[in-house]
């Protein structure tokens, strides 16, 4: 992660949850501070490690990793919500037409894709349920992505006889032209 990110997500992340501040605690001394309890979440969020080896690598309790990872996931939900899980509207729409127009793909809003994506850590418990190509777990992902590589749609596709068009058949992406819930533009 680019130095400049984490820097950026943990004002955010210190501005609206105080727990990550690093304080006296209780026999006086300085607690652990908000970058190694920040870098136990992410570390848990993107290798899939358990909290207890954050134990041995940041040297953090196992219950202060959990309490760590709770709060990181609420505190980037209500600081990043408004911004990154925001539909897309009137004004994002009109310029991904434009940028397809550009491009000679007239009313063209993105392109939407399905890939296979390895499963490193899955569960042993569901073996089988999620063979992919070369027999390897994987899940197929849905993105809807503009050229910039702003993405504003991706889906996880269920276990199961997995191919892109049962993906593109339980996903959300057009249930809100369905429901006519669709932006007008």
């Amino acid at each position: 992660m680019w130095r400049e990110l984490f820097v950026r997500i943990l004002n955010g992340v210190t501005t609206y949850a105080e727990w990550f501040i690093q304080k006296l605690d209780a026999l006086g001394r300085m607690g652990f501070t908000p970058i190694s309890k920040m870098t136990a979440a992410i570390r848990i969020l993107t290798h899939g490690i358990s909290a207890d080896l954050c134990d041995e690598y940041i040297q953090i309790s196992e219950t202060t990793v959990v309490e760590s990872l709770k709060r990181f996931c609420d505190a980037v939900i209500v600081v990043y919500a408004g911004k990154y899980q925001c539909t897309s509207n009137e004004e994002d729409i009109a310029r991904l037409l434009r940028e397809g127009e550009e491009r000679g793909n007239l009313g063209m809003l993105g392109s939407i894709d399905c890939m296979h994506w390895e499963w490193k850590n899955y569960p042993t418990g569901w073996h089988g349920t999620h063979r992919g190509r070369n027999y390897k777990p994987t899940l197929i992902l849905e993105v809807v992505a503009s050229k910039d590589l702003w993405i504003w749609h991706a889906f996880f596709g269920m276990a199961g006889s997995n191919n892109d068009v049962n993906v593109l058949d339980h996903s959300p992406v057009f249930n809100s032209l369905i429901n006519k819930h669709a932006t007008k533009i």
